[in-house]
């Protein structure tokens, strides 16, 4: 073991808000075990009840696990994460994705190499290694303009001081009293631009995660499509981009939409149709009357 890998020396931390799962945990855990670099925590944040984990962290003595509790939502565990955390970055991995064996290497050297960046993305593949959500092809700096195709929380890490000086909106994301059950993500970035903060998209850095189309009902899908996308219309109405951007993608969807209507693909219609509605309905509702920070 090399000096730099030394057990004290926790250089970063990986939080996982799990809820539900134990199959998908325990391979991300059985990933974060074949890692190449060791000096990294992991801190789960479990919201399931009482011992539901227990049997499962017990495979894994090697691993630094802390193993904290909270409260539902996504957001308010991920603080509860942070809080706790005591790398030099963080990183917040869901409970269904897992690591290819260097990818905490990469992230290390990146930042040893980028000394300037406070944060770095990359993007989320299926196994077959296809992009999950829509995605940059190359890599740039993150800016407000291309900050929705330029990563998601599985693949965001940050310096933890930085981190914590910003915390989750605990009024967006999955498990939140609001109708926004996503965007946590990007606009705890977007806040983080706001106070200075330099990121870099590196396409190459890449996280697998299984495919988004789990072959439930339409109506399932085209209901989780539409609360996904409140959290983007809100964001968008939130950061005060400008009328012309919300249009533009309102409008390339429904071009999309046509398509599949043309082309005999109802489903494909229909999940573009709740996307244009859950945006509008995003854009316009206003902030969420919940206390948005801890």
């Amino acid at each position: 073991m090399m000096a730099t890998d030394a057990p004290q020396a926790v250089l970063l931390t990986l939080i996982v808000c799990t809820l539900g799962r134990v199959k998908p945990l325990e391979r991300l855990l059985q990933s974060l075990n074949a890692q190449t670099r060791k000096n990294f925590e992991v801190i789960i944040v479990d919201q399931n009840p009482e011992g539901f984990l227990d049997t499962t962290i017990q495979k894994f003595p090697a691993l630094r696990i802390r193993h904290l509790r909270s409260r539902p939502g996504l957001s308010r565990a991920r603080n509860v994460g942070l809080a706790a955390s005591s790398g030099r970055y963080v990183g917040f991995p869901d409970d269904d994705v897992w690591y290819r064996p260097t990818v905490v290497e990469e992230v290390l050297d990146t930042f040893r190499r980028n000394s300037k960046l406070n944060i770095i993305t990359g993007r989320s593949i299926d196994p077959e290694g296809h992009d999950v959500t829509v995605m940059l092809s190359e890599e740039a700096l993150i800016t407000r303009e291309n900050i929705f195709e330029a990563g998601n929380s599985n693949t965001i890490f940050i310096e933890r001081m930085l981190a914590q000086s910003l915390n989750f909106d605990e009024g967006l994301g999955l498990g939140a009293a609001s109708d926004f059950q996503s965007g946590e993500e990007t606009d705890f970035l977007l806040r983080a631009l706001g106070k200075g903060a330099a990121g870099w998209y590196f396409p190459e850095l890449t996280i697998f995660h299984d495919p988004i189309d789990d072959g439930a009902p339409i109506a399932e899908r085209a209901r989780r499509t539409t609360a996904y996308a409140r959290g983007f219309g809100y964001l968008i109405r939130k950061y005060r981009y400008p009328p012309p951007y919300i249009l533009g993608k309102i409008a390339k969807t429904s071009l999309r939409g046509a398509w599949c209507v043309a082309t005999g693909d109802l489903a494909g219609a229909r999940l573009r149709i709740a996307w244009a509605n859950g945006v509008l309905y995003g854009y316009t509702r206003g902030r969420p009357a919940f206390p948005v920070h801890k």
